[in-house]
């Protein structure tokens, strides 16, 4: 029998949009029953990919291979795994010099070279799409800055009134 590691992400708005842990193991799950592969263990995080060093579960993985001895890694897509080029190489890398495969349920992937450079355009489409969004949040920031109002709403304390903020009395004793 083959044995492989599941590997699962999400970041905490990406849980609400049905891309929920949970759901993802099911894709794996099928996706290995049907190819014969054993799951040897589940390793999940909850957070943004952006500090792979904090991603428990990607580290606790990474150091069990030598363990557990999987052929495979799979996750759902390669954004699951990072969304930044530098990281999804060296994990990549790193399984690849301990021998381990990295399967992904819902991308086609092929070893030839075209494979193999689409796969990295993947990735940097994952991380062009991260950073504009990041871009686009921090420009509608200082556009609500610029223009004196909150992005979401004001802090403990106060309310809007129009564009005005106002002091909430009773709230504003306990700030």
């Amino acid at each position: 029998m083959t044995n492989a590691f599941a590997y699962v992400r999400v970041s905490t708005g990406e849980q609400a949009k049905g891309f929920s842990l949970e759901a993802q193991f099911a894709e794996i799950e099928k996706y290995s029953m049907k190819r014969g592969f054993k799951i040897l263990e589940r390793f999940s995080d909850s957070m943004s990919g952006t500090k792979l060093t904090e991603r428990d579960g990607m580290m606790t993985m990474i150091d069990k291979i030598d363990e557990l001895l999987p052929q495979y890694v799979i996750a759902t897509e390669t954004d699951r795994i990072s969304r930044n080029t530098l990281q999804y190489g060296w994990i990549d890398t790193h399984l690849s010099m301990k021998g381990v495969k990295l399967l992904l349920v819902n991308e086609t992937q092929t070893n030839d070279p075209a494979g193999k450079a689409f796969q990295k355009i993947r990735v940097i489409f994952s991380e062009f799409e991260n950073d504009l969004r990041q871009w686009r949040i921090k420009r509608g920031r200082a556009l609500a800055l610029a223009e004196k109002r909150f992005m979401n709403r004001p802090p403990f304390g106060y309310f809007m009134k129009g564009k005005e903020i106002i002091v909430n009395p009773q709230e504003i004793r306990v700030v």
